[in-house]
């Protein structure tokens, strides 16, 4: 049974703090310009000879304006998290906040040990989501297709994912704000080649994805391939309304919402 006075506590919607706060807005020069390597290096702090880890690397490049900064304090007190804070909307009164895996950076020590401990309070407000509104579960084999039966108990969502591999994991939370597109549904067979516009709907939901992270040099990066495991919370069924017959179809493989990034600090672009 869910307790109202919890399920809106303004306590349970907050993120703890980064033992790296402090970090969080250090510059990654031009980081536009680089790639996956020198970003994780500068993360790092990795204070390199940068004529013997690429010879012909120009001096212009983001690792090698990082290297020349001056360093006043100890370079382990300078590394920068690979995570930021994420804003979940509710309704648009109230959000909540969980530590988010920034595309392209490695994970430090500090940044797994907070998701870790974080993820219980993370996980009690997606059991009442689920309580309040239910859960679709899908695995790469699943059908997204139909009325499906959502499930309420959080618990069955984690039943899933075990069976799916995911005996320890993390989360990956994106809020999707309600879509409304055209659509062209490919036709099935050369009969069906007319009249397959749709509008297509998907009400506001948030989208949960399990992954697991493996060790690296320095820290941890997301373990890939991933093998699909979500939970999506709708807040409305999806559907497809055919323009001309006004047919409707609920769907679940639309994929017309795009997810609504708000972070804390707000340079993630």
């Amino acid at each position: 049974m869910i307790n109202f006075d919890s399920f809106i506590s303004d306590e349970i919607w907050l993120a703890p703090q980064h033992p790296l706060a402090h970090n969080l807005e250090l510059p990654i020069f031009e980081a536009n310009r680089a790639d996956n390597e020198e970003i994780q290096a500068i993360q790092q702090f990795v204070k390199d000879n940068i004529s013997d880890r690429t010879p012909t690397e120009p001096s212009d490049t983001p690792l090698a304006i990082q290297n020349s900064q001056p360093v006043n304090r100890d370079p382990k007190e300078l590394r920068i998290p690979g995570v930021v804070k994420r804003i979940i909307p509710i309704d648009n009164d109230t959000s909540w906040e969980y530590w988010w895996c920034v595309p392209g950076r490695l994970l430090l020590a500090e940044d797994v040990d907070l998701m870790t401990s974080d993820l219980p309070r993370v996980e009690s407000i997606l059991e009442q989501l689920v309580w309040l509104f239910g859960g679709h579960c899908f695995g790469k084999e699943c059908d997204r297709l139909g009325d499906l039966l959502p499930v309420h108990d959080w618990q069955e969502v984690l039943t899933f994912a075990r069976q799916h591999g995911f005996e320890s994991y993390l989360l990956d939370i994106d809020y999707l704000p309600t879509a409304i597109k055209r659509y062209n549904q490919q036709p099935d067979s050369a009969e069906d080649s007319t009249d397959t516009e749709y509008i297509a709907v998907e009400p506001a939901h948030w989208h949960i994805e399990f992954f697991q992270i493996t060790p690296t040099n320095g820290g941890y990066e997301i373990q890939h391939p991933k093998t699909i495991c979500s939970c999506q919370i709708w807040t409305g069924k999806p559907f497809i309304k055919h323009l001309h017959t006004g047919e409707t179809s609920i769907r679940y493989d639309l994929w017309v919402a795009h997810p609504l990034d708000l972070t804390q600090p707000p340079w993630f672009k």
